[in-house]
């Protein structure tokens, strides 16, 4: 603990920072002490062998990525082989950790002041890395340099603790991939090593950019395009964005029909139209708009209303379909994962199995599918607001 900070009898927000971490990587966290004690209680910082496999900077030689000068875009990250869906990319712990409780407890420039510190405390090579990152549109002071590195560069993430908070976390090395309305990478962050990890969702071709997508992907054109200019500055220019009006009309629409069809595969009463066949439109309506990053929720709604019926072969297939393509963009301990895994090993012993047809004959009325059901399916990407900042 190097400084802390109080306002009134407020949450008291210090300054934490382990040269050592990640064998001399190194890190820093402005947070409360109560969170950083839980937070050196991870394997992160207990188990010698947790990051074992993590924090490696790419062989030029054999690293299938290439970082490169991409017009109008500063530094991008392009393949130099073909890659395929579910390749690993990258996997790197944080440099920086901020919670955003500290913007609640403290004045604005207090916190501005204490972000600057926890980057001048990192080891040099780090902090090299960190300052090195673009602030989009330059800085006048140092305290403002680290400012706009922090909101060009950082990622939402949730500690699954206990606190209300989420953090907002800079990886400097995973900073250099550009965004696309449509990516063809995604990342998903591993709470107990604090390692975020980036997979190719499909496949990438040789001199193709690597992308990830920074908002919620399930936007109208004019509601992407405002978030991005409102929060980081720039207007997108990617493949689909920049298609003629009645393509990018054509896409707004199928992504108001997949909002609307959402709220009834999420809804497992009686009142609900869900049917197999409606997830199979869900699921098309998914492939149209080439939401490889998303699709995995996709099949996972359709592996529950084909099970619902009575079709376990089906719900089978769905539901493999749902793990290979969850497994890369959202990992392993991830909810719909782990219940896809569950319907594919035993799909008759899944809560799900003849659900719709039990409910709509009134069978079993007292089944009850709370803690033990998935009521929802969304994603880290789905916001309340869509107009909020990160």
């Amino acid at each position: 603990m190097l400084k802390c900070l109080r306002s009134g009898r407020k949450l008291e927000y210090c300054i934490f920072v382990s040269s050592t971490f990640a064998g001399g990587r190194g890190i820093g966290l402005l947070t409360s002490p109560e969170r950083a004690e839980y937070v050196a209680k991870l394997p992160a910082f207990t188990n010698a062998t947790a990051l074992a496999l993590e924090n490696k900077d790419p062989d030029p030689e054999l690293s299938p990525l290439d970082f490169v000068h991409i017009p109008g875009k500063d530094m991008g990250v392009v393949a130099k082989r073909p890659i395929y869906r579910g390749d690993h990319l990258m996997s790197f712990t944080p440099a920086v950790v901020i919670d955003y409780g500290a913007f609640e407890s403290l004045p604005l420039q207090d916190v501005l002041n204490l972000q600057m510190e926890v980057v001048d405390h990192l080891p040099s090579q780090m902090r090299g890395r960190y300052l090195n990152l673009s602030t989009h549109d330059g800085a006048t002071s140092h305290v403002e340099r680290v400012e706009k590195i922090l909101k060009t560069n950082a990622f939402d993430i949730d500690l699954w603790d206990e606190n209300e908070y989420g953090l907002f976390v800079v990886f400097p090395e995973l900073s250099r991939f550009n965004h696309d309305c449509r990516p063809n990478a995604d990342y998903w962050f591993d709470p107990s090593t604090l390692v975020q990890h980036i997979y190719a969702t499909r496949p990438i071709a040789v001199g193709e950019e690597i992308s990830l997508t920074y908002i919620d992907p399930l936007r109208t054109r004019a509601r992407r395009q405002k978030k991005l200019q409102n929060v980081w500055g720039f207007g997108c220019s990617c493949s689909l964005c920049t298609q003629r009006s009645e393509l990018t009309g054509a896409s707004d629409e199928r992504i108001e029909q997949i909002l609307q069809i959402r709220t009834q595969l999420e809804d497992y009463t009686t009142s609900s139209a869900a049917t197999p066949q409606m997830a199979d439109l869900f699921l098309s309506l998914y492939q149209q708009e080439r939401l490889d990053v998303l699709i995995h929720e996709a099949y996972a709604f359709a592996a529950i209303e084909w099970n619902g019926v009575g079709e376990p072969w089906k719900a089978m297939k769905h539901a493999r379909l749902a793990i290979e393509y969850g497994l890369a963009a959202v990992g392993s301990k991830d909810q719909d994962v782990v219940e896809m895994q569950s319907l594919a090993e035993d799909p008759w012993g899944h809560w799900s199995w003849m659900l719709r047809t039990q409910k709509r004959m009134h069978w079993d009325r007292m089944r009850s599918i709370g803690a033990s059901s998935r009521s929802s399916m969304s994603s880290r990407y789905h916001e309340e607001d869509e107009d909020e900042a990160p």
